[in-house]
């Protein structure tokens, strides 16, 4: 979009549209913008300036007599031009945030928790993913027996993501053989990247196990598969302040409503939704710039948060396309430095 498409004062006006659409819900006259903003011209200069928009596409108008309603391409100029992020959030919840790793929590309790926050904070509703797995590093790898040929594998990521998974061997191991395989693989999974352990790798750190200790092959291919097998397909989607939806009158069409709620019932879809977004600072989709239908009277805020400096899952906001852009922004940002901040800590 050209910047120079709209002068100066056309900005001014379709932000001011914006800015009292997202307060009230409902069109907007010259005769409110008149009265209530200072631009020096008449109501009449007004609502031409407001027709020269509607004909390029900023401004709808949802019925012959109303006002106008911002358009998605009048949100997006709004959303690229005209708002800045605002500079911090409410103090309380700004303590909150920078205090948040001191508790000592799980990491589902501090994405569930991180998520209603967050849509505490916007009054909208919002979404975590976990980090996901393949992603991170081995931080620890145990193999615990819990029978006579049974063994728990455990492996937890740098995340503080625990996964395990029970294997069944053919021939049981003394305490002195499996000892000899924890050491081994320990020593050779600790800080590796989950996605580097392919069948290559596991397959040479099985000709130098069996160099040096004699196991049965069937047994290694065992403990890989359940290597492999206790990475989940899917991570898993934190929501928060689902009800807020309720609190919107864009919502109060009972159809509008039931599409939304039904993609938010449905994680793999809500997987897919951020599995497409790509790994980058923020990222704005206003109305049908989603690709869901059932979304296209939402906006979403998303932003990526990091363990390091690497890119580990997403955290966003859903609301109408009449949302607090800047207040959301501004927001997600914060939550997502902290919450990289937190797992970075955690992870160790």
């Amino acid at each position: 979009m050209m910047v120079e498409e709209i002068d100066e004062r056309k900005k001014q006006i379709l932000k001011a549209i914006i800015n009292e659409h997202i307060l009230t819900a409902e069109p907007i006259g010259s005769r409110t913008l008149a009265k209530t903003y200072q631009f020096g011209i008449s109501s009449a200069t007004i609502r031409n300036e407001m027709s020269d928009l509607e004909e390029m596409g900023y401004l709808e108008q949802p019925y012959t007599s109303a006002g106008r309603i911002p358009s998605d391409k009048g949100y997006r100029f709004y959303v690229d031009s005209l708002i800045k992020e605002g500079n911090c959030l409410h103090s309380d919840y700004q303590e909150l945030l920078n205090n948040f790793n001191l508790k000592k929590q799980g990491i589902q309790s501090i994405m569930s928790s991180m998520a209603k926050m967050l849509s505490k904070i916007t009054r909208y509703t919002s979404l975590i993913s976990e980090p996901q797995l393949k992603r991170s590093k081995v931080k620890q790898f145990q193999l615990v027996p819990i029978e006579k040929n049974s063994l728990l594998i455990v492996l937890i990521s740098d995340t503080g993501i625990v996964h395990n998974k029970i294997i069944q061997l053919e021939q049981e191991l003394s305490a002195r053989q499996i000892n000899y395989l924890n050491q081994f693989l320990s020593g050779h999974l600790k800080n590796k990247e989950l996605i580097s352990l392919n069948d290559d790798f596991m397959k040479e750190l099985e000709l130098k196990l069996i160099k040096r200790f004699d196991l049965s092959q069937g047994i290694f291919e065992l403990i890989y598969q359940g290597l492999v097998s206790s990475e989940p397909a899917e991570f898993k989607v934190y929501l928060g302040g689902t009800s807020y939806i309720l609190e919107q009158p864009e919502f109060n069409d009972l159809e509008n409503l039931k599409k939304v709620l039904n993609i938010l019932d449905h994680e793999e879809i809500l997987r897919s939704l951020l599995n497409n977004i790509p790994d980058k600072g923020l990222e704005v989709m206003i109305g049908h710039e989603n690709e869901l239908e059932e979304m296209q009277k939402c906006s979403i805020v998303f932003a990526t948060y990091s363990i390091g400096d690497k890119a580990s899952g997403k955290i966003g906001v859903i609301g109408p396309t009449r949302m607090e852009y800047s207040k959301v922004i501004s927001t997600v940002n914060s939550v997502a430095k902290a919450l990289s901040k937190i797992i970075s800590e955690l992870s160790g």
